[in-house]
């Protein structure tokens, strides 16, 4: 039988549907992460890069600090000190999640460093009361939003009570008029 054509010019099997979703799969997939091909000599440029890193933090150019440790790691991403010195940039530019997440990457390559884990812990609990904050600040302002648009009814979030079954965790939520 083979790939025969039918009237409409398609190959047998084929259909213009298939094809569609087809690119659409191939559209929506992440893109390939970048890897340096090992480079002559890269194992030094990165000890280089991340020295003039340590550098420029001690400089107080965090951002530069930053820049050279990517540099680092895309030319030896098993070199530990590279992340351990672009967290410490990133912290002292207030991004933890950055920071925590290099943190975690150099304990990866080194698990028994207690340097590295001690600063995971430190990153870890900043991290968590930066992510408690944000929501802190995201209900209350929900709430303002909720009472602004209950206040045309002569209402507010005040009049409702939202309690959590601890068996399924669903909230119950009653209306209470005060």
């Amino acid at each position: 039988r083979g790939n025969r054509s039918n009237r409409s010019g398609e190959q047998d099997g084929d259909s213009k549907e298939e094809s569609t979703k087809d690119q659409q799969k191939t559209e929506t997939k992440a893109p390939p992460v970048f890897e340096l091909p090992p480079q002559e000599n890269g194992d030094k440029l990165a000890i280089y890069y991340c020295n003039r890193a340590a550098a420029l933090t001690a400089m107080e150019r965090y951002e530069d600090a930053i820049k050279d440790a990517d540099v680092a790691v895309l030319l030896n991403p098993r070199y530990t000190k590279a992340y351990v010195r672009r967290s410490a940039a990133y912290e002292k530019t207030e991004r933890t999640e950055d920071a925590l997440k290099d943190a975690k990457h150099a304990l990866e390559l080194e698990p028994s460093n207690a340097n590295i884990r001690k600063s995971v812990a430190r990153l870890q609990k900043i991290e968590d009361e930066r992510l408690e904050k944000l929501k802190e600040e995201t209900i209350s302002k929900l709430k303002d939003l909720g009472n602004s648009l209950l206040g045309n009814f002569g209402l507010s979030l005040d009049n409702f009570n939202a309690v959590q079954d601890p068996k399924t965790g669903s909230y119950s939520i009653s209306f209470n008029q005060n």
